[in-house]
């Protein structure tokens, strides 16, 4: 699913009538929200949702399947979602 197809499921159970354009607009202040609050605390937690969480990878070494030679992936920070037990 992407972000339009997102803000068209978004529109169909809003309680409120709202343009497509609203929607996507609102879609993207939330992720702006959400990307801000990740790298000001590292977490967001939705109760009985889920969390987001940042998340850094470790070093590793890995083999190019064609050549066989050895490359290193340097370590990144990615972010995790967890979702809760009641949505699974």
């Amino acid at each position: 699913m992407n972000k339009r197809e997102f803000a068209k499921t978004y529109r169909k159970i809003s309680p409120y009538d709202a343009t497509i354009e609203t929607v996507l607009t609102d879609v993207d202040i939330f992720l702006e929200t959400l990307r801000e609050a990740l790298q000001i605390e590292g977490e967001v937690k939705f109760i009985r949702r889920g969390s987001f969480e940042v998340i850094s990878r470790q070093l590793r070494v890995v083999a190019n399947p064609v050549t066989r030679k050895r490359m290193t992936v340097y370590p990144k920070k990615t972010v995790r979602f967890r979702a809760s037990k009641k949505i699974k």
